[in-house]
């Protein structure tokens, strides 16, 4: 069953109007009458603190380190700026937890410890606890917690960032947003005419980033109640605030030896923090060499063996064995290891994409 969807129109014109998430503003399409929308969320902006120059420096770095022939080799583009939403979302969650939580009486007896007493001669007294389980007490826990959640309000796996969310686990590392906290030095965004770079349109509803929100909130308020063996919980959370928070992200594309690379670059503190990189050809050529000098130091010996006959033994029954099948097995089966390794070491200089930073 599809939800019902709401159309606002023009006041001037009664013309439907066009309006994105978060947008505190906008202007009619058919009359052109700007309008103020009420109860408008608050956007805000963390401002770029590197420069386009900064951002090619530390891509070559990064390049420098994974291969140095491909500096030179390399064609980077111009770089792109991208602000990139977030909501954050905090609330207030109030209720109580009740459940039944098990009455545990703990007896200390004293016992001997005689596996050491035949090493030392001495036996070891020793206090060991033991629980019992003796009833159980009706308990009643208060639930009240504030607190926040950044959300991601765009899919950003094309620009190779995961997202946040009210699931995830930890933080993006190396961003100065956090999925609890919010970075210093915000701006308030009055008009993204104003400012350098693209602006990446929120696609997540603010009604789906609460509920993410919610959802999180009460699983952090309710987590006093572990412990009980039947829990009933009833909470409620108030109190909702929203806000879009962009942040500045630098995507910036290369070419080296015909292969295309995308690399991320954080606009705060300039490091790397999603890319490919393309493959040095000399670890491949060094795993090639010692391989092949490891196998041309074993055939000699190996030749040896099978020639001069000291493989050849007499058994119990007095019957001659040769140990030649169990050998040449070892040798095949090291030749076809060999061989693998050095087909993956061929499939992974042809993608040409090993390095990977995430």
């Amino acid at each position: 069953m599809t939800s019902p969807t709401m159309v606002l129109k023009c006041p001037a014109c009664a013309g439907p109007l066009q309006i994105r998430e978060g947008d505190t503003h906008t202007e009619c399409p058919n009359c052109g009458s700007s309008l103020m929308l009420p109860d408008s969320i608050s956007r805000y902006l963390l401002p770029v603190s590197t420069s386009r120059v900064d951002v090619l420096r530390s891509v070559r770095r990064e390049l420098q380190s994974k291969n140095r022939r491909g500096v030179s080799e390399a064609r980077v583009s111009r770089p792109i700026l991208y602000y990139v939403p977030f909501w954050h979302c905090s609330a207030q969650v109030n209720g109580y937890i009740t459940g039944v939580e098990p009455v545990y009486k703990i007896k200390e007896i004293q016992t001997v410890d005689t596996e050491g007493q035949a090493a030392s001669g001495y036996a070891i007294s020793v206090t060991r606890k033991i629980k019992t389980r003796t009833g159980a007490n009706a308990v009643e826990r208060e639930i009240q917690l504030s607190g926040s959640v950044n959300i991601s309000a765009a899919d950003l796996e094309p620009l190779g960032i995961p997202s946040l969310s009210s699931d995830s686990q930890l933080s993006i590392q190396g961003m100065d947003i956090q999925r609890n906290e919010l970075p210093r030095g915000l701006q308030v965004l009055k008009d993204e005419g104003d400012r350098e770079g693209v602006f990446v349109d929120p696609v997540v509803p603010v009604a789906e980033a609460r509920l993410q929100a919610e959802a999180y909130l009460r699983r952090m308020g309710s987590g006093v109640g572990f412990g009980l063996e039947e829990r009933w919980e009833f909470s409620v959370v108030s109190g909702h605030r929203e806000s879009l928070i962009f942040y500045p992200l630098w995507v910036s594309d290369f070419s080296c030896r015909g292969r295309a690379y995308q690399v991320v670059v954080d606009g705060r503190s300039g490091q790397v923090l999603r890319g490919r990189f393309p493959s040095s050809p000399l670890d491949s050529l060094l795993i090639t060499m010692g391989a092949a000098i490891l196998w041309a130091a074993a055939i000699p010996p190996l030749a040896h063996l099978v020639f001069s006959g000291k493989l050849n033994f007499t058994g119990a029954s007095g019957k001659e064995s040769s140990c030649l099948p169990v050998v040449l097995l070892l040798v095949a089966a090291a030749a076809y290891g060999t061989w693998h390794l050095l087909k993956m070491l061929g499939s992974i200089g042809g993608r040409g994409n090993d390095h990977v930073i995430h």
